[in-house]
């Protein structure tokens, strides 16, 4: 392999638990600005209607980055990136580690995830689309002198990069 070669990938974030709580309140906040806009319109009876699309226009850009969120992991040269991509536009570095500092790269199961809790993890990175996502691989690494765990979806590429870098890590075919 080439000490230049890069690969990325990234998935939508899918809507569960708390993200979900704040999709459906953003929601339900938008509603609310909507009949009250409207109800204001027709007690002061002033031409406001012209002000509602602009107003619509704001609140909905305004959200549309916690709404929509992508979720990327990039590997060059031996390091690992992952970012979150808030609405297409922003771009938010979360982790930055080197790929021989993994401890383990291993496929996410129910087992693997209680081992995991009775090593004491002190700090989980979700970089997969949702909690059940297939070819869901975790990797633990020392941060900051504590155990840390980040989960992301991987391709065969992906797995190749990881071993060519750290061959110690155990890792099985995938279905992308």
């Amino acid at each position: 392999m080439s000490e230049f070669n890069t690969f990325e990938f990234v998935v939508d974030e899918k809507a569960e638990g708390k993200r979900k709580m704040i999709k459906f309140l953003g929601r339900f906040g938008l509603l609310a600005f909507i009949g009250a806009f409207v109800a204001f319109t027709f007690i002061i009876r002033m031409p406001m209607l012209a002000v509602l699309p602009l107003g619509l226009l704001g609140i909905v850009l305004y959200f549309w980055k916690i709404f929509n969120c992508e979720l990327e992991y990039s590997m060059t040269s031996g390091q690992m990136t992952f970012s979150r991509i808030y609405g297409s536009r922003k771009r938010k570095k979360v982790l930055d580690v080197i790929i021989k500092d993994f401890r383990a790269v291993a496929p996410r199961t129910a087992d693997s995830d209680a081992k995991l809790k009775m090593q004491g993890v002190s700090k989980t990175y979700m970089f997969a689309s949702h909690s059940t996502a297939p070819d869901q691989y975790y990797a633990t690494f020392e941060q900051d002198g504590e155990l840390c765990v980040v989960y992301f979806e991987a391709t065969e590429k992906t797995l190749k990069i990881l071993r060519y870098y750290n061959p110690v890590t155990v890792v099985t075919k995938v279905s992308r």
